[in-house]
């Protein structure tokens, strides 16, 4: 009479499978959304007055969104998110904090110690993650799976 306990888990895990698929996805609306905001808003304060300090800020500020939103769809659309394409944010954002501050005197040396050795570690991964990735292509084209 008693249901089997991994059918039970199957259907628990699909509706919560679901359920991520869903959030994401309206993670994934929201964060277009919000790009077309800041690049509605670029454009108005562009005319406005042009200040190149803030059209630099608000371009990185979308580029990092856009990306934000490629690891979403990337995650609907396979279920799986590139290490890679996660370094490439965390670069991009240390880029911009890097680009948006005029002022180096108001950083100890501590901090741009650290912010050298995260450039440094997160280079060091986007490397290895694409000779892995290069390596598997070899594979493929090797054993005939290639492209």
């Amino acid at each position: 009479m008693g249901r089997d306990p991994a059918a039970v888990e199957g259907v628990i895990m699909g509706w919560l499978n679901l359920l991520f698929d869903m959030v994401v996805m309206t993670l994934g609306t929201l964060t277009m959304g919000y790009v077309i905001y800041l690049t509605w808003n670029l454009l108005v304060t562009s005319l406005r007055n042009f200040d190149v300090e803030t059209v630099l800020h608000q371009i990185v500020l979308i580029i990092i969104f856009l990306e934000i939103f490629e690891l979403l769809a990337m995650y609907v659309r396979e279920h799986h998110v590139s290490m890679r394409n996660v370094v490439e944010l965390g670069v991009l954002a240390i880029v911009r904090k890097i680009v948006i501050t005029l002022d180096y005197s108001k950083f100890e040396w501590t901090t741009l110690m650290g912010m050298a050795a995260l450039i440094l570690v997160m280079g060091w991964i986007y490397t290895q993650e694409r000779k892995r990735i290069t390596q598997h292509e070899q594979f493929l084209i090797e054993h005939g799976e290639g492209r």
